[in-house]
């Protein structure tokens, strides 16, 4: 069966994943601070709204203005994109955000591309406890309820789990930010949205060695035949996020 690819429009990347990601498929990016998350993040949402898919980039932690002013130098024409419809940066409260209201918002507006900026914001903010319904209690074999979810590690892969799943149910391509932390054997913070995701990226910046210097590395791809190679990247001016051959 042939698997419908969406474009990201990074320039050197498609080609290692067979011309794009599966449509409605939900990609973890993850990497190290100053690697090029919200780069490749932008660059994806400003290609398809380019093409006139609908993207929606959320984040936590960037003022819009500033955001916007970072990546002036890639000339991705961003207000313009804005003033079309097709492009929507939302800066969120992280202490109001709920998924079940993005998943309406989503669905609402049609939107085609999300990035979600950032998973390891959600999971480190206090109210992770809250966020679980208070409906999933469990009943053992003599029908005894047992308490509420109260451990931080088991509500942490609930609120993975039930961001992913919600994410997977729309009519979208995804792309979900994570940190990446130095020397982790784990392909996220977390340690779990790795194995829900239908792909991983990372990003990473080595120190020593051949590959010295900001590399990509696809972990994983659903229904793809991807490259398994370090890939040197570059930011250049006019383009923005460039993966070179190894």
């Amino acid at each position: 069966m042939t698997v419908e690819r969406i474009e990201t429009g990074i320039e050197g990347f498609d080609e290692l994943i067979e011309g794009g990601f599966p449509r409605k498929s939900c990609i973890l990016l993850s990497g190290m601070p100053g690697t090029g998350k919200t780069i490749f993040g932008l660059q994806y949402l400003c290609h398809g709204a380019s093409n006139g898919e609908k993207g929606l980039y959320v984040t936590f932690e960037q003022n819009m203005d500033d955001l916007i002013s970072n990546v002036g130098a890639f000339e991705w024409g961003i207000p313009a994109l804005m003033d079309t419809g097709n492009l929507e940066l939302l800066s969120m409260d992280i202490g109001e955000f709920k998924i079940d209201e993005l998943v309406k918002k989503v669905k609402e507006e049609g939107h085609k591309r999300i990035v979600l900026d950032s998973l390891s914001t959600i999971l480190s903010h206090p109210k992770i406890l809250e966020e679980i319904d208070t409906s999933y209690m469990f009943v053992d074999k003599l029908d005894r309820l047992i308490p509420t979810i109260t451990d931080i590690n088991i509500a942490t892969r609930f609120i993975v789990y039930n961001t992913v799943k919600k994410i997977k149910s729309l009519d979208c391509t995804t792309l979900i930010t994570s940190e990446l932390l130095m020397d982790s054997k784990s392909l996220s913070r977390d340690t779990i949205s790795e194995f829900l995701a239908d792909g991983v990226i990372t990003l990473q910046y080595i120190m020593s060695g051949v590959d010295t210097g900001r590399n990509l590395m696809i972990r994983k791809m659903r229904s793809t035949k991807h490259s398994e190679n370090i890939h040197p990247i570059e930011f250049r001016k006019g383009a923005g996020f460039s993966v070179l051959m190894p």
